[in-house]
């Protein structure tokens, strides 16, 4: 099982129909920083059943769905596809091929699908239970899931053990399981609450029928004892009436009485007040102007103390203009001190990209030189194998002749030998008549006399003689077969060519060795500069990407620095505007100090004014004081007597009111008009307190009667109906709390087994791979509270080379994040995940931890696939398939991908030109 495609439409940034292909083993995911990479881990965790706004990087739901840009409209949807190979069944659908997609409208309304059937977003999820694949699976890993591998909280380390020991469908039936026994329990209580409200009504019933028949006898009786009660109600009523309005007249009459004083005092008072209004009005015109004055005066130190601070701004923004004047003229400083300094490391970066460009070119040269000739060495080396095949087949054919020849010349010999009477008897005869007489010659040429020279001569003759003798002996065909044309020099001339073929063949083959130890030198030669070409143009790489930092820097600088000067003129101009406020300010605050001190003078002879005027009125007032006094006596018994008038008044309304709510009532209770019965009115009526006794006796009866149910014999047939139905339904409920107890109970010990078995084995797994990703050191994994298996915390001890085991808090961010990878590479080989997505896990690692996660990344993808977003090119070189996102379009995010191959001749790694941008600007 692993990750074929993914195709993406309307998601995020990929606001086009987007297809990506995966290949198997490890592929790396580049891109420079914005261009949409993560959208694609956020895509698949989104279409594997992700709902978490937060995890997807979104403020709710639909900013999932692209937004729009400047040039293209937003869409209506998102859709994301994701195709997994089900070869192997490890998914539990029927078919090779897996297809899941998740669609989402604007509307908020979802879709989900398997193999394009519609389903749940619980069917999605229960589909990768216990693979290592889903949303909350180790399947995906960000850094966000290492903080969370890494964090305070021991319990957030759980979901990857419980994943990897498969209990996670186990969990889910019993989170489901214990859900359905909460309703159960909740179910039993509510039937149970049913049932005692169900029974006590059961027998509330029984006694309502027999108590409706006495309710209606004495609900007669009181209708009769009502009508008396309330005729005798009415007269009360009536007799206090005329009381009451017999009050109301005595009292209107006194009221006039006082009225009249009191308009004869209001009189008199009227004329003396008007004297006082007018000192009144002068007291009030000189005390409105003092509070002027106040206010003024209060206006006055407002603004001086609104100058004075402004005063003290103005001070205080001069000197801290002039500081901040300073501080921007050293900042130019250092600034153009740096941009001299980056400029001129420019042109040490510009040098050496040179130098590397001409090493590159004398390396490539090098390279160049050394394989033609070593094209040319093996071409002499076929000329020279050619040749010596050549001089095989003809010392071959040569040593063919000689055979030929020797068994010739030995025919030859024997056949002349005999026919030639050859006898070496008779030749050493001969040889040695010769001899003797050439001896006997050299005695006498000794002896020699001039008279025996004629013996001399003789002498010499007959040794000529003997020499043609032996010479006669000697057999002819020995001197024609060393003749030119003769069989022995014939094969002296084979023996010759032998000899100079066997000694060309020689120097052949020891050209050949020559030329082989040549290109062998030449090859360990052309391995060093290819070598060397290669660090040469990652070096070249690097200074160009230093180049065209420095280059930015100093744009940066360039910028820095006018942006600087404009400070420092707006620092110069702002201290030079806040000394010109500081003295319009101290200008002011004279003109308003003199301002009031006019006004605490005026003031002062208001103060002088107003006192005299209060004397005036105080006396004024004495004399209306006694008056007043009477006045207010007045209007105090008017008030008596009004509320009086006011009580009585209430109360014949009140009567009246009573009498006819008498009538109101009676209708309202009975549903008849009292004066039916007016003809009792004027009769004799017993005591009222006696009826309302009697009547207070009925009710009571009736009161005791309880609630009258009319419907009673129904609702108690209905109500046993429930009751049976109830009791039923408590013993089928109570049977299916047991089955769940039991069910939740099983999977808890099936899930303790699972997950104890497999952290054994990861914390086993665990220490290997934590000594072998660190090269050294040893790590250990503990449970917090073994007793409660499924919900303890796991505690991650680690200790690198050097270092005291502990747990992590004392560790780097690298050796953190490769603690949680080899975490995670521990928990793969105890049970592997089918594919993998690392979203920059190896950004904090260092290159030689690089090398340790590669080496153990590359014996997982062999079993796993892995897809890895990463900036580190080492990673990338150790991956066999790219894929690229570019963001050509603002806005919008392209992907391309291309399998990598290698060129031999070039000794380097291959790609698309497209796939070569997004790499260099990831790498």
């Amino acid at each position: 099982m692993f990750l074929k495609s993914l195709e993406l439409n309307g998601f995020k940034s990929f606001a086009d129909k987007t297809r990506m292909e995966f290949a198997s083993g490890t592929t790396s995911l580049l891109g420079p920083n914005g261009c949409g990479k993560s959208n694609i881990v956020d895509a698949i965790k989104w279409v594997l059943g992700e709902q978490s706004t937060k995890t997807l990087r979104a403020g709710k739901m639909e900013d999932v769905i692209f937004n729009g840009t400047e040039s293209r409209k937003a869409m209506n949807y998102a859709e994301v596809t994701l195709v997994i190979s089900n070869e192997k069944e490890i998914l539990p659908v029927e078919s090779t091929e897996v297809e899941i997609k998740r669609r989402l409208f604007r509307s908020g309304e979802s879709e989900f699908f398997i193999n394009r059937n519609q389903v749940r977003l619980r069917d999605i999820r229960e589909l990768f239970f216990d693979t290592g694949v889903g949303k909350s699976a180790y399947s995906i890993l960000e850094q966000g899931k290492i903080d969370q591998i890494l964090s305070h909280k021991p319990e957030d380390r759980r979901y990857i053990f419980e994943e990897a020991a498969g209990i996670t469908r186990y969990k889910a039936r019993s989170v489901e399981a214990q859900r359905k026994l909460e309703r159960t329990e909740e179910n039993i209580e509510q039937v149970e609450t049913l049932l005692q409200e169900i029974k006590r009504q059961y027998e509330s019933r029984k006694g309502q029928v027999a108590r409706l028949n006495r309710y209606k006898e004495l609900e007669d009786q009181q209708a009769s004892l009502e009508v008396d009660v309330q005729f005798g109600t009415i007269r009360s009523y009536q007799l206090l009436l005329e009381q009451k309005e017999n009050q109301l007249v005595h009292t209107q009459k006194e009221f006039s009485e006082i009225q009249q004083e009191i308009e004869n005092i209001k009189t008199d008072l009227e004329e003396k007040e008007f004297s006082l209004s007018d000192q009144v009005e002068k007291r009030i015109e000189i005390q409105s102007r003092i509070n002027t004055v106040r206010e003024q005066i209060r206006g006055k130190d407002e603004q001086l103390d609104l100058l004075k601070q402004h005063y003290k701004e103005y001070h205080e923004r001069k000197i801290e203009s002039q500081k901040r004047s300073l501080e921007i003229a050293k900042r130019l400083e250092q600034n153009l001190r740096e941009l001299e300094n980056k400029k001129s490391y420019l042109i040490t970066i510009d040098s050496l990209i040179n130098e590397k460009k001409h090493d590159i070119a004398a390396t490539q040269a090098t390279i160049d030189k050394t394989l033609n000739e070593i094209a040319k060495w093996e071409n002499e080396i076929i000329q020279a194998e050619i040749s010596q095949v050549k001089e095989e087949e003809s010392q071959q054919q040569l040593s063919l002749n000689l055979q030929e020849i020797a068994d010739k010349m030995a025919t030859e010999l024997d056949k002349n030998i005999k026919e030639s009477g050859y006898s070496i008897e008779l030749k050493n005869k001969n040889y040695k008549i010769m001899l003797d007489a050439l001896n006997d010659l050299l005695i006498k040429i000794r002896e020699f006399k001039e008279n025996q020279r004629e013996l001399l001569v003789k002498e010499a003759v007959n040794l000529k003689t003997l020499i043609v003798k032996y010479n006669d002996s000697l057999p002819n065909f020995i001197d024609e077969l060393m003749g030119p044309g003769g069989i022995l020099t014939e094969k002296h001339s084979i023996d010759k060519q032998l000899h100079e073929g066997r000694q060309k063949i020689t120097t052949i083959r020891n050209t050949i060795s020559k030329l082989r130890n040549n290109i062998v030198d030449s090859n360990d030669v052309l391995e060093t500069n290819r070598s060397t070409l290669t660090n040469l143009k990652i070096e070249l790489g690097e200074s160009v990407a230093q180049q065209d930092l420095t280059k930015i820097l100093i744009e940066s600088l360039e910028r820095q620095r006018f942006e600087q000067s404009n400070f420092l003129l707006d620092a110069d101009k702002e201290s030079q505007n806040s000394s010109i406020r500081v003295k319009e300010s101290l200008n002011q605050i004279k003109g308003i100090e003199n301002e009031k001190e006019d006004l605490i003078q005026e003031g002062k002879d208001l103060e002088q004014q107003l006192a005299l005027t209060i004397r005036e009125i105080e006396d004024s007032n004495i004399n209306l004081g006694s008056q007043k006094n009477r006045l207010n006596t007045l209007y105090t018994k008017q008030s008596e007597v009004r509320s009086s008038i006011d009580k009585y008044t209430f109360h014949i309304e009140s009567l009246n009111e009573q009498i006819q709510s008498v009538y109101r009532n009676f209708f309202e209770s009975y549903g008849k008009s009292l004066k039916e019965y007016d003809e009792r009115l004027d009769a004799e009526i017993e005591d009222v307190t006696s009826l309302r006794e009697k009547l207070s006796h009925l009710k009571k009866q009736i009161l005791n009667l309880g609630y009258i149910n009319h419907m009673a014999i129904e609702e108690f047939n209905e109500i046993k109906e429930r009751h049976d139905f109830l009791s039923h339904q408590i013993n089928d409920l109570e049977k299916a709390k047991g089955d769940l107890t039991k069910v939740i109970e099983e999977i808890k010990k099936r899930s303790e087994e699972l997950f104890i078995d497999s952290f054994n084995k990861i914390r086993a797994s665990f220490q290997q791979m934590f000594h072998r990703m660190f090269g050294g050191g040893r790590a250990d994994l503990r449970l917090i509270d073994p007793e409660n298996l499924l919900e303890s915390g796991i505690d991650i001890l680690a200790q690198p080379p050097g270092k005291k085991l502990d747990r992590l808090d004392p560790l780097s961010g690298g050796e953190k994040s490769l603690t949680a990878v080899a975490l995670l590479f521990a928990t793969y080989k105890v049970k592997p995940s089918p594919f993998c997505v690392l979203d920059e896990i190896d950004a904090s690692l260092d290159d030689r931890n690089i090398g340790y996660f590669l080496t153990v990344l590359d014996e997982f993808s062999q079993t796993s696939q892995f897809i890895i977003i990463t900036h580190n090119k080492h990673t990338v070189m150790g991956s066999s398939t790219l894929l690229g996102v570019t963001m050509e379009e603002k806005g919008v995010s392209k992907a391309i991908s291309y399998k990598m191959g290698f060129d031999s001749e070039r000794d380097e790694v291959i790609y698309g030109e497209q796939l070569d941008i997004a790499l260099n600007n990831t790498v």
